[in-house]
């Protein structure tokens, strides 16, 4: 069924989407993009994000443009009042659009007091939002749906957005899918004929052991070379752990490509295994297949989407949505020989 717009709602020309971070979230939010643009193909789409995030999606065709946010550059944590240069530049700019809409899929206290700035005439976001974030809508949507994409796809719709599950597609960069190319080519590898490893994840107790890692790794290359992928400074350090000694089959990106690069490698992939983390969302997105593997996070709120392979713990506190463990147990009690069975059925079903 396509969504209509409400009769009391008059359709947008200037729509402001918020939703800074993270990565996984970010990327969880396309779907509304997409939706806004089929909805409503002539208005001028402005997207509110993290500087470090914008990779992702400054270059898609859907958007118009990109407003750049940076929360280290107005000092942690949030503080009252708020007086620096560069966030009166920002509020500023905010109302410069001229925003109809504003859309927070962010829900905290900073992201729903700039949609309330930007002084559009609906604000919207979802009604349980966190730190008081909803007292700045003047139309909070309840949800009821428990995945975080299906969240937004609900907000959306409620607005008379047409969002759809298959809206989850990113745009990979052009220039950054070539320099991706020519660096996996410069290891001897080609378009889907390798695996990708991604072994960092935001929480502590979200990670794999590293000793799983390499068992992992060690079996998978007995079938395909295996490229790891993570960011620079610590992500660098534990993927070099992960890679250790494991032969030249083993081929460590880490540190070594930027966001719209690694987004492309992703793509290039045949398929991901990963923990809960941003390359669960961004390899299905990109059409890659998927082995995420969950400890204290649950499947049906922050699995794959909209398809996938999910590798819960056998344990019986498995999803327990706690950010600090003393046993880590969840994560330990996945058995490599099962992440490495999971992953070559993954391969056999991208032939």
């Amino acid at each position: 069924m396509t969504a209509t717009v409400p009769p009391a709602v008059q359709a947008p020309e200037r729509v402001l989407l918020i939703k800074p971070s993270s990565l996984g979230d970010v990327v969880s939010a396309v779907p509304v993009l997409r939706g806004l643009r089929r909805t409503f193909p002539q208005a001028r789409i402005a997207w509110l994000i993290g500087r470090a995030y914008a990779g992702l999606i400054q270059h898609d065709s859907d958007l118009n443009e990109v407003i750049l946010f940076d929360r280290a550059r107005f000092g942690p944590p949030w503080h009252w009042p708020l007086a620096t240069g560069e966030l009166v530049w920002l509020i500023q700019r905010l109302r410069a659009g001229r925003y109809q809409w504003a859309i927070d899929l962010q829900g905290l206290f900073r992201s729903g007091f700039f949609a309330w700035v930007s002084g559009a005439a609906l604000r919207a976001g979802f009604a349980d939002a966190r730190e008081f974030a909803a007292l700045f809508y003047n139309r909070p949507v309840p949800c009821q749906s428990a995945h975080t994409v299906d969240r937004n796809i609900e907000l959306a719709r409620a607005l008379g957005i047409d969002a759809r599950k298959q809206d989850m597609t990113l745009q990979v960069n052009p220039q950054a899918d070539a320099l991706a190319q020519e660096m996996v080519a410069r290891h001897g590898l080609r378009r889907k004929g390798f695996v990708a490893c991604v072994p960092p994840t935001r929480w502590a107790n979200k990670r794999y052991p590293v000793r799983h890692w390499r068992a992992v790794i060690a079996g998978l290359l007995e079938h395909a070379p295996v490229v790891v992928l993570g960011g620079g400074g610590q992500e660098q350090e534990l993927c070099q752990a992960v890679v250790e000694g494991l032969g030249p089959g083993a081929v460590n990106l880490a540190g070594q490509t930027d966001l719209p690069q690694m987004v492309a490698v992703i793509a290039a992939a045949a398929g991901v295994v990963c923990c809960d983390s941003a390359a669960a969302f961004i390899a299905p997105a990109v059409g890659s297949e998927v082995l995420t593997l969950l400890g204290p996070t649950r499947t049906e709120r922050t699995g794959p989407y909209p398809g996938g392979q999910a590798m819960a713990a056998p344990v019986p506190c498995q999803g327990c949505l706690r950010r600090r463990c003393a046993h880590v147990t969840c994560m330990q009690a996945i058995a490599p020989t099962d992440v490495v069975a999971g992953a070559l059925e993954m391969l056999r079903r991208c032939g």
